[in-house]
């Protein structure tokens, strides 16, 4: 089989194959992060852990943008590609990106060194920032070659370079909570970043050996990419606004115990999370080759399946963490969450709701209706941060899932109507 028909002409079996090697290499990464979160939670200090998931969060944030700006547009473009030209234009997009993040990376250095000199942060705090920021670069770069691999069909190589990349974690995090000579938070981040490192280098090694990298000018790619860009960007970012700003929300207007407990709620929660985020990650590039040979009727159909597939797993996982959810808070995290049973149940109806939301969404993707999507996500979080401000006086944390729960419904009804119409339309045409 050539290269063109791999990519256009996925086997049932193949894609078994595939996508069951994300659900693992999901499984682990989500076991990781669970593990050394629970590692941070219990063995450091509230500073030293408050620190860590600061520069968490920003890694999420820039991973998001990138994604949107960067990975999925090339995730929908290049799959159409001849190979020759797929191969050049991933080439020539991941030098650019190289050169831009190394220029961003040292520029972005000389700030916690400012800030130190100017008694903005204390020395601690701009070491911090510092090695948070390196963490950045090396998980961008990361992200975007887990990205290529899925783009050419080969979630097996990226599993082997994160098995690469969660060893190096969990190494650092044992070092960080049991071992670490000084702050313990500079160990935490800094195993982000090394962990990171290692396993963009696996990803660039697994690239350059097959099918390699094709080096060149970027710019007609760049001209290509950038009108699904600057919609996806835009539509990501208010995304992100709506589905992190709760702990902004709860902490103004309530106070941390609050942020801490929907957060402790929704780490036991998180298998399920990153599971639908690792499975869209490949459904982004394979719903763009699914609409390429067939039609927007199958290709919704296909995206129904696997979203019902992930969500019998999810509501097996929940089931389970239900039965032992007084072991899971009480023995496990030694914490007390306030509103522990409804804040559960809300995380469970959010995740299986943002489930089909982000499955369905790659079919959009694949449509290429970013602008549209990107109306639909900001009518979301309006609606969404309304009931999480008004509604605390009344249900106090839970709102701030409840909000969720409802931006997430509109934002599914939405990406729902939006392939129903390209079915109708593609039926009018024929």
């Amino acid at each position: 089989m050539s290269a063109p028909q791999a990519v256009a002409q996925p086997v049932p079996a193949r894609l078994f194959k595939q996508f069951s090697t994300t659900v693992i290499d999901q499984v682990v990464l989500s076991g990781a992060n669970f593990i050394v979160g629970l590692l941070l939670i219990r063995q450091t200090s509230d500073a030293d852990y408050g620190m860590f998931v600061l520069v968490q969060s920003a890694i999420t944030l820039l991973i998001s943008a990138q994604m949107s700006w960067l990975s999925s547009p090339l995730a929908v473009l290049a799959p159409g590609k001849p190979p020759m030209l797929r191969r050049l234009m991933i080439g020539a997009v991941e030098l650019s990106q190289r050169k831009f993040l190394r220029q961003a990376a040292a520029a972005a250095l000389v700030v916690p060194v400012v800030g130190y000199v100017l008694h903005f942060w204390s020395g601690l705090e701009a070491a911090v920032i510092a090695f948070g920021i390196v963490a950045c670069w090396t998980a961008l770069q990361r992200e975007y070659l887990r990205g290529v691999l899925l783009i050419y069909g080969r979630p097996h190589s990226m599993l082997h370079a994160d098995l690469i990349n969660v060893a190096v974690l969990l190494v650092g995090a044992f070092i960080a909570a049991y071992g670490a000579q000084g702050p313990q938070v500079l160990w935490a981040v800094g195993a982000l970043a090394i962990s990171a490192l290692a396993g963009s280098t696996a990803l660039k090694r697994s690239v350059s050996k097959d099918p390699g990298f094709f080096t060149g000018d970027a710019r007609e790619f760049w001209k290509e990419m950038r009108p699904l860009a600057v919609w996806a960007t835009i539509g990501a970012l208010t995304y992100w606004i709506y589905n992190q700003s709760y702990n902004y929300v709860l902490a103004s207007r309530i106070d941390l115990k609050a942020v801490a407990d929907v957060n402790a709620a929704r780490l036991l929660l998180m298998p399920t999370i990153v599971l639908t985020v690792g499975v869209k990650t490949l459904l982004v590039p394979t719903a763009a080759a699914w609409l390429a040979e067939s039609d927007v009727g199958r290709l919704i159909r296909r995206l129904l399946l696997f979203a019902t597939g992930i969500a019998l797993i999810d509501v097996v996982y929940c089931a389970g963490l239900w039965m032992f959810r007084d072991v899971a808070s009480q023995d496990l995290m030694h914490k007390t969450i306030g509103n522990r049973d409804l804040l559960l149940l809300l995380w469970a109806l959010l995740s299986l709701i943002a489930l089909y939301r982000d499955l369905l969404q790659t079919g959009v993707f694949a449509l290429q209706k970013f602008r549209s999507l990107a109306g639909i996500t900001a009518l979301s979080a309006v609606v969404s941060l309304s009931i999480m401000w008004f509604g605390i006086p009344s249900w106090g944390a839970p709102a701030a899932l409840i909000g969720q729960v409802a931006g997430e419904s509109i934002n599914l009804i939405g990406v729902a109507s939006l392939l129903v119409v390209a079915h109708l339309n593609e039926r009018k045409r024929k």
